[in-house]
């Protein structure tokens, strides 16, 4: 019996869902609620940018800049640097209605410049804009969110949309 194409991948998506096997390597998987450290949006750190910190020196460094604006700033958060480390995503320049997040991270296989493949951790970063109600008033949001360590190469995928409600 001969199965046509879409038939047959169906079936192979079908199996590889049944019976509670693992996913596939390189699906990302949701970062849970209480992996986010921090989130701040008043302008301490203004630039975009995508960090990765994988030591207590670094955490100094980054604390001292995200929370440099608070009068009473809170204290650093204790990280296991031998077991875990931490993804910064700063958005840059927005309105109050901006957000951005750490949606999803995974470690996946791809082709390196040396055409030997490599695993690397994906991390995919959501920018939400806003309606734009809030035009004339600045905000730089950044997020600090707590992860799994990994000493590999770390991928930033971006991924923007529009808040919902917009017209």
């Amino acid at each position: 019996m001969r199965l046509s194409l879409p038939l047959s991948c169906a079936l192979a998506v079908l199996a590889a869902g049944c019976g509670g096997a693992p996913p596939a390597p390189g699906v990302l998987g949701p970062v849970p609620g209480d992996a986010v450290l921090y989130y701040d949006n008043q302008g301490a750190m203004r630039d975009s940018v995508r960090m990765v910190v994988r030591d207590e020196a670094g955490l100094r460094t980054l604390w001292s800049r995200v929370t440099a604006g608070q009068a009473s700033p809170p204290p650093a958060p204790a990280v296991a640097f031998d077991r875990e480390m931490l993804l910064v995503v700063g958005a840059g320049r927005k309105t109050p209605e901006d957000q951005i997040q750490v949606d999803s991270v995974g470690v996946r296989r791809e082709m390196g410049p040396s055409g030997r493949m490599r695993e690397v951790l994906a991390v995919q970063v959501r920018t939400t804009e806003g309606c734009g109600r809030f035009r004339s008033t600045a905000a730089f949001p950044v997020q600090i969110v707590r992860v799994r360590r990994f000493d590999g190469e770390v991928s930033f995928v971006e991924r923007r949309e529009r808040a919902e409600g917009c017209s």
